[in-house]
């Protein structure tokens, strides 16, 4: 099995479709630098799925697709598709089917139950077209918005990342296997440790595969454990939910009954208040019954007494007359029973003074007691008017009829009164009239009758309102009592509920106060993450320019303090800053060299680099570096723009000089590029704004990245970026502290 085709569309640096076949056996791709090398296998990598945006040096997917296509501001899609040659896959395939169907075949003639299933081999073979390829796309579709999707297709089918790789594994192709060897791999395999050599055998083995699926299932295990301590959570919430619930419902049934019972209550109330005020109108009246005959007695008495005083008035003036008539005797006698009348008339006096304060008394009584009575009448004007409903509708007609027979009566009288002075013709009209009472009183017998049974009637009608009248007092002195309880609950209820509300109104600030903690958490969290991730990936590009520069081994060897061992190159001289682009641009990476005292040390440093696996490093000892041949000075004379060589803006010691003599060689340093460009390709050359240009035609220049190793510099310092990052994330971590303090305060005010 082998690609045999990769074909491109708008993919990185392949704007439009470019197909590539790549023949059986070994296959070398070579073109310069930026040709779209590496693009090809970042291509095989994205189309299998065998490697994140990161392991194809890109940031985002997106970033995939060609710059050309994407900077036209519309929907573009990206593709790539891969094609296997599996004509020897398909020999071996088929042979594994014939003989698996050959082996059905005798297990059907030998009789057996159940034969089974045709092996996997059949099913693979389904993935192989006629003419032994089989292809696998990815299309990468990228909107003006930003929003991507990415799709695989199996022999133009398609199917998941899952299907895909169940498929590779088939052709013993597998995502973290070695069928792709990416740069720097051989150098890591061979400084690798024992251990990691057998996880490399076990993953070629197949091992490793099983492995994986173990960790798999572990971490999902995990996760339904999480899963399943959430719910007993959840659970845990939602019942001590419903037992508060519960707790409602039953104070909300009891609220409901107790209501019910006041209502019924406060009709047992009115009732009693109507029967006690009608028992009060009876007790008013007796008294006022009582009243009305005390007055007629005293008023009685009181004429009577008038009367005795005029008579004994009469007596008296009678007397005087006679004393004037008789002698001295017979008026000391009268005198005697003179003073004997005025003491019984002064007597009579002060009784009828008696009779007329005792009168006022009742009267001033009688009043009271018809005010009162008037306000309790008011409340049996009701009932006083059912009773005439009763009294007069069954009444009135017999009212009626013995009134229209008086009227007949007293019409016939008239009649006999008329006619009397004929006494022949009264005595024949009194007796007709005699005949005609004889059949009224008749006739009016049976009306007094049923007139008896109804005044026994209203009788029966009275003694059920007085009982009525007493059970409504009854009931309104219950209802008294029930209003003044309902009173004094409607009062607590109350006062609860104010509470309630209150606290309800605290715990909603709380909740309130508790959401913008939580909010507030949840953002600086995510801010947090956010922050962490760049500077984990600006210290990532940091270790890996100190990596890829050699600045993490000569760092360690620095730090070791080892005798001989001098420094950087960086380290070791100085230039002014008009000329320190240029130069550092001029040096490259030979900054970042160390410079030791003899070859010896420089071994016996290398050797601590591999023991300890820390990378690699270039030393230059002095013992041994040469410098080249640098030409005369004169020979730049006359160059238009040039500033002279660079060897010769160094300020170094004497010591170094054939170390900076090898860093910058025969360099030349200029203005300008345009004064540069007359002279290339006769000197090496760089300009002070940084601009390379090589004896070989070759030019470099463009924008500068982020700065490395600098002249008077141990090491590459922590750009700005990364010190804000440092600096927001240690704010973060003071209000993150602050907001989990006032989240708890908060939980612990609202339990």
């Amino acid at each position: 099995m082998f690609v045999k085709r990769l074909e491109l569309t708008n993919f990185k640096s392949f704007g439009g479709t470019t197909q590539v076949p790549i023949l059986q056996g070994f296959t070398v791709i070579s073109g310069p630098n930026g040709s779209g090398k590496s693009n090809l296998l970042d291509a095989i990598l994205f189309c299998l799925g065998l490697a994140g945006s990161k392991g194809m040096r890109a940031e985002r997917l997106p970033d995939l697709v060609n710059q050309t296509q994407a900077g036209r501001g519309r929907t573009v899609e990206a593709s790539v598709t891969v094609t296997f040659d599996l004509s020897d896959e398909l020999e071996l395939l088929r042979g594994d089917v014939a003989e698996a169907a050959l082996q059905q075949v005798n297990e059907l003639e030998a009789g057996a139950d159940s034969p089974e299933a045709i092996p996997k081999s059949t099913v693979e073979s389904s993935i192989v077209t006629q003419d032994g390829e089989w292809s696998v796309t990815r299309k990468l579709r990228v909107t003006q918005q930003g929003t991507y999707t990415s799709n695989y297709y199996i022999n133009g089918e398609p199917c998941t990342l899952t299907e895909l790789h169940d498929q590779l594994n088939r052709l013993r192709v597998y995502p973290e296997g070695y069928n792709v060897v990416l740069q720097g791999d051989v150098t890591r395999i061979i400084s690798m440790n024992p251990r990691e050599r057998r996880e490399i055998i076990d993953e070629l083995a197949g091992v490793a595969s099983f492995d994986r699926k173990i960790g798999q299932a572990k971490e999902k295990l995990d996760a339904v454990k999480d899963r399943e301590d959430k719910y007993r959570i959840v659970e845990k919430e939602l019942m001590a939910q419903r037992d508060r619930l519960s707790q409602d419902r039953t104070k909300a049934e009891k609220y409901k009954k107790l209501r019910a019972e006041l209502q019924t209550k406060e009709q047992w109330e009115i009732c009693l208040r109507y029967q006690q005020t009608q028992k009060q109108v009876e007790q008013l009246q007796g008294q006022l019954t009582a009243g009305e005959a005390e007055i007629l007695r005293l008023t009685q008495q009181l004429s009577d007494t008038e009367t005795q005083i005029k008579t004994t008035g009469a007596a008296l003036d009678e007397l005087n007359q006679k004393v004037r008539a008789l002698g001295e005797a017979e008026q000391i006698a009268l005198q005697s029973q003179l003073a004997t009348r005025e003491a019984e008339l002064r007597q009579l006096q002060r009784q009828e003074t008696d009779v007329e304060t005792t009168r006022k008394e009742l009267q001033t009584a009688i009043a009271r007691t018809q005010q009162e009575m008037t306000e309790q009448t008011a409340l049996l004007t009701q009932i006083a008017e059912e009773q005439t409903k009763l009294e007069t509708q069954e009444l009135n007609t017999l009212i009626s009829a013995r009134d229209l027979a008086q009227q007949r009566l007293e019409q016939a009288r008239e009649s006999a009164s008329q006619s009397a002075a004929s006494a022949e013709a009264w005595v024949q009209e009194q007796t007709n009239l005699r005949r005609q009472i004889d059949t009224i009183l008749t006739t009016l017998e049976p009306q007094r009758r049923e007139q008896v049974q109804l005044q026994e009637r209203v009788d029966q009608l009275t003694k059920q309102i007085e009982e009525q009248t007493r059970s409504r007092t009854l009931t309104q002195q219950q209802l008294e009592t029930r209003q003044a309880e309902q009173a004094s609950k409607t009062a607590a209820l109350t006062e609860a509920t104010q509470q309630v509300q209150t606290l309800a109104q605290a715990i909603a600030a709380l909740d309130q106060e508790l959401q913008i903690q939580k909010d507030t958490q949840v953002r600086l969290q995510n801010e947090q993450r956010e922050k962490q991730r760049k500077l984990d990936k600006l210290e990532a590009q940091k270790q890996a320019i100190q990596e890829a520069q050699g600045t993490f081994a000569t760092q360690m060897i620095l730090g070791l303090n080892m005798s001989g061992v001098h420094g950087l190159v960086a380290q070791l001289g100085r230039v002014e800053p008009n000329y320190q682009t240029a130069l550092e641009v001029a040096a490259g990476a030979r900054l970042g060299h160390l410079v030791v005292d003899d070859d010896a040390i420089a071994a016996a440093a290398i050797e601590i680099l591999k023991q300890r696996k820390a990378g690699r490093a270039t030393f230059l000892p002095l013992n041994k570096i040469r410098a080249p041949q640098i030409p005369d000075a004169d020979t730049l004379r006359g160059l238009q723009g040039c500033i002279g060589y660079a060897i010769d803006l160094i300020d170094c010691e004497d010591t170094y000089w054939d170390v900076f003599a090898y860093v910058f060689g025969g360099t030349v340093v200029f203005t300008t590029m345009d004064a540069a460009r007359k002279q290339l390709g006769k000197f090496r050359m760089v300009t002070l704004d940084g601009e390379l240009l090589e004896s070989s035609g070759a030019l470099t220049g463009g924008s500068f990245g982020k700065s490395t190793l600098h002249f008077g510099t141990g090491q590459p310092g922590e750009s700005a970026e990364a010190g804000e990052l440092r600096e927001r994330l240690q704010q973060i971590d003071t209000v993150l502290f602050r907001c989990e303090d006032a989240i708890a305060q908060a939980t612990i005010a609202h339990q």
